[in-house]
C-alpha cells in the first residue's frame, strides 16, 4: 500500500526529521515500514525507466477507460512486469484540463498525449507511464466531466 501525504514548507528546507507512528493497532497485528520515499514537487513519481532503454518486449494491449468528474483521481489498475508508456486520450472535454502531470490547456473536444511517441495534440508536460508492479494514479484538475481512455502495451 502506498500512503501519500504532501508537506508544504513556507521556506527552503535545510533538513527533514521523519517520525512514523501507528496507533490503534491490535496486539495480534504487526506494522512493517519497508520503504520511505521523500521527493520534491507536486506529484509523486519515483524512478521510471524508459522502456526503450531497458530492452522490454511489447506484449498484449491494455485499455482502461471511464468518465472522470471534477475532483476525481484516476487509478488504472496494472500489475505489469515492466514499465510501459501510456497513450492518454480525453474526449468530450471542455475547459482547463490537467490529468496527471500532463496539462492539456483549455480544450473543447478531444485531445491525446502519447508517452511512447512523445507526441500530443494539445498542451505540455509528461505523458503517463505505468511503472513496474504499480497501479497508475493520476490526479486530475478539470472544469467539466470528460471521458478518459488509457492504452498501453504490456512489457516483459
Amino acid at each position: 500500500m502506498r500512503l501519500q501525504q504532501p508537506i508544504y514548507a513556507a521556506k527552503p528546507v535545510d533538513s527533514i526529521k521523519l517520525r512514523i507512528t501507528a496507533t490503534d493497532v491490535p496486539t495480534s497485528a504487526a506494522v512493517r515500514i519497508t520503504d520511505v520515499q521523500l521527493q520534491p514537487g507536486e506529484l509523486p513519481t519515483g524512478v521510471v525507466p524508459n522502456p526503450r532503454e531497458v530492452g522490454t518486449t511489447p506484449g498484449r494491449w491494455q485499455f482502461r477507460n471511464g468518465v472522470v468528474n471534477p475532483g476525481l483521481t484516476v487509478v488504472a489498475l496494472s500489475n505489469a512486469d515492466k514499465a510501459a508508456p501510456v497513450r492518454l486520450l480525453v474526449e468530450n472535454a471542455s475547459g482547463q484540463t490537467t490529468i496527471g502531470s500532463y496539462r492539456f490547456g483549455t480544450l473543447s473536444g478531444s485531445a491525446h498525449a502519447d508517452a511512447k511517441s512523445h507526441a500530443a495534440t494539445d498542451g505540455w508536460g509528461r505523458a503517463p507511464v505505468v511503472t513496474e508492479r504499480q497501479d497508475l494514479t493520476l490526479r486530475t484538475d478539470i472544469e467539466n466531466r470528460l471521458h478518459a481512455r488509457l492504452m498501453w502495451n504490456e512489457r516483459s
